[in-house]
């Protein structure tokens, strides 16, 4: 009879404690594993047939216990829930005597209320083992149970629960033995999956059951706020606060659209319909490069921005893709690919990668023309003017030679001053008369374009300008091979 009592209470307790639960925002998850923490104690009813009878004083029993132990349990869906559960209790026989004995328990738990604040209904079997070193004796007692009780997360993760059972073992008469079980705890879920109770617009409606999940709505409108004069869109944003008010938009966005829902709102979104990033206006970036897609000309390649997203992995300016030396520090006007002695030649077919050559000697300075570079002793004119002394001619026509019998070979002919005069006038003879050398080679018949012109001035002495011999090594001509047309 105190049983059947025991359990009504409860039930009607669960039941109360339900009915003034606010609505919840959130049921139990679909799927969660979750660790339970209970305690509590056993009222025995009637005689309590635990122990060994062969070792038991006669008219010794179990009394009332304390029950304390954990359970593993598996949310199966929002209603139905699996468990197995471990208790300790600390006995005391009716003759006095200190004994312990363990609870095992296998369960289904049903939630009469698909909330997440319900009463529930549990069922399952298990049994008591009483240990050794007491009156008791150690014996193993299968049991039975049934039993009720109320569940509700007040965390995401974390859940009250009471419950009472009527546990029901293998006693000595035929109308066995029985006891009761109250128990409180907690359960604590954990996974990837766990209850997250999101509610963005904080109107108690969870975001996944919510239609409007960022404006404050009502129950009976599924979570969307109802239409007025003062909300023409119907976004639950007051026209006076919402920035587009006759388009539909969140709250995040004062009330404007994000249609791909990155966080930018659609009239500043140059990529409205793709989401991407603040710092792209929107764009995507699927390299990371820093480089829009849309402008990106190696979208799944991490590049550099002045190349269109594309990589160069030998940092020469030179997309890898153009490059034809991708791993070696080159020069654009040669895709990609190295010369360092600047002929022209590129250095995997030069035979003289550091000395400016020609073509016809494989990037090597032959030596009918190896006269013909550096400073060229010979080439004359009068005082501070820019015609050749006839006397220069002879000269001038054998580098005329050697540069028709090497058609590729460049040159860049520099003229120089030594300092007396002012730097403006000196640097306009020098280029006079390097222009001057130049026209002589094109006047008997050499392209103009196989050579460069340049004036210096005094810029670039060769030897000191405070004396005479200095000065005049500082006025001179000079050729410098330039490169293979």
């Amino acid at each position: 009879m105190k049983s059947r009592l025991l359990l009504l209470c409860c039930l009607s307790a669960s039941l109360l404690a339900t009915s003034f639960a606010r609505p919840a925002a959130a049921a139990f998850p679909s799927s969660e594993p979750y660790i339970g923490l209970f305690g509590g104690g056993h009222l025995a009813v009637r005689d309590w047939d635990l122990g060994n009878p062969a070792t038991r004083p006669l008219n010794v029993w179990p009394k009332s216990s304390a029950d304390v132990g954990l359970r593993l349990g598996w949310q199966l869906s929002e209603t139905l829930a699996v468990e197995a559960g471990l208790g300790w209790m600390p006995l005391t026989s009716t003759a006095g005597k200190s004994n312990n004995a363990l609870r095992y328990d296998l369960d289904l738990l049903w939630h009469v209320l698909p909330t997440n604040w319900s009463p529930f209904v549990v069922a399952g079997l298990g049994a008591y083992q009483s240990l050794s070193g007491g009156d008791l004796g150690s014996d193993v007692d299968p049991q039975v149970h049934l039993g009720v009780g109320v569940r509700g997360l007040v965390l995401p993760w974390l859940a009250l629960r009471a419950e009472a059972r009527a546990m029901v073992t293998d006693g000595t008469d035929k109308a066995g033995d029985y006891n009761t079980n109250i128990t409180a705890g907690v359960d604590i879920f954990f996974g990837a999956h766990g209850p997250k109770i999101a509610d963005r617009d904080g109107d108690g409606i969870a975001d996944d059951k919510d239609k409007c999940p960022d404006a404050k709505g009502t129950v009976e409108l599924e979570g969307c706020p109802p239409k007025t004069a003062a909300d023409r869109d119907g976004d639950g944003i007051a026209d006076d606060q919402d920035k587009c008010p006759d388009v539909k938009g969140i709250a995040a966005l004062a009330g404007c659209p994000d249609r791909d829902g990155d966080g930018i709102a659609d009239d500043k979104d140059k990529c409205p319909d793709v989401k991407g990033l603040a710092a792209l206006a929107g764009c995507p970036d699927r390299d990371g490069d820093g480089v829009a897609d849309a402008d990106d000309k190696c979208p799944d390649v991490k590049g550099k921005a002045e190349l269109k997203g594309c990589p160069d992995r030998d940092n020469d300016g030179v997309a890898d893709a153009d490059d034809k030396c991708p791993d070696l520090f080159g020069t654009a006007n040669r895709k990609g690919c190295p010369d360092r002695d600047g002929d022209g030649i590129l250095d995997a077919d030069d035979k003289c990668p550091d000395v400016a050559g020609v073509i016809e000697a494989q990037g090597c300075l032959p030596k009918a023309a190896e006269k013909f570079a550096g400073v060229i002793k010979g080439i004359n004119f009068d005082t501070g003017k820019s015609e050749i002394l006839k006397s220069s001619f002879k000269l001038l026509d054998g580098a005329i030679a050697v540069l028709k019998q090497f058609p590729s070979m460049r040159l860049r002919i520099e003229g120089h001053t030594d300092n007396v005069g002012k730097e403006e006038d000196n640097l306009k003879l020098s280029q006079a008369r390097a222009d001057a050398v130049r026209d002589y080679f094109v006047k008997n018949g050499l392209d103009k374009e196989r050579f460069v012109a340049e004036g210096n001035g005094d810029r670039k002495p060769r030897a000191d300008n405070s004396t005479p011999k200095g000065r005049a090594e500082n006025r001179r001509i000079e050729f410098a091979v330039v490169g293979a047309q």
